[in-house]
């Protein structure tokens, strides 16, 4: 467990969490930019009032980076479908131009022991058709291919993104604890003060 004091908004604050001292920091300097944002733009802000403010707006963006976050992971899982039904496409396409490959060297093999001309051309019409036919099954194999690799890279991207998302949304939720932290000692230094002048 780590341990820092840090400021916010002109008051010292122990934090401790598991997060590395650096981190912490970082968390504390966002809530204090954010409170300090508010109270310089509206200068009747109350600290307290700040610290909701603050909180709110954190919370707001927490959501909508949850709401991308899980728009990327359906992404990401729709990818990986896409990819699986490629895959068995490229095998099954692989499968039939081995059969077709190997019946035309069949047809190939029968065509040369024939001695019957018009035997012969029909061989031949059938051997064109089958090559054309190895060739358009080979551009689909090509283009699921490419489709495949797209995919890949769009995936991999997601995932960085999905990354991004998942530490931008804890830091969203260190931020809203510090600032109901400040809104609680804030409370406690307004209680302290109406007892005292009471």
């Amino acid at each position: 467990m780590n341990t820092i004091t840090v400021k916010i908004n002109g008051l010292e604050y122990n934090l401790k969490g598991e997060e590395c001292q650096e981190y912490l920091q970082k968390v504390a300097t966002y809530v204090d930019n954010k409170m300090q944002d508010l109270m310089d733009n509206n200068e009747k802000l109350s600290v307290s009032a700040a610290a909701v403010l603050t909180a709110l707006n954190s919370v707001d963006e927490m959501f909508k980076i949850e709401g991308i976050y899980k728009e990327l992971l359906q992404k990401t899982k729709d990818i990986e479908k896409n990819e699986e039904l490629l895959k068995d496409q490229i095998q099954y396409l692989k499968k039939q131009i081995t059969h077709l490959e190997e019946y035309n060297s069949e047809l190939q093999k029968r065509l040369n022991s024939s001695t019957d001309h018009e035997e012969i051309e029909k061989k031949n019409e059938i051997i064109e058709n089958l090559n054309d036919q190895i060739s358009i099954l080979e551009e689909s194999a090509k283009s699921y291919l490419y489709d495949k690799n797209k995919f890949k890279a769009e995936n991999k991207e997601l995932k960085f993104q999905l990354h991004s998302a998942k530490y931008k949304i804890i830091n969203l939720e260190n931020t809203l604890l510090e600032s109901q932290i400040g809104l609680a000692k804030a409370k406690k230094k307004m209680n302290i003060s109406v007892e005292k002048s009471s």
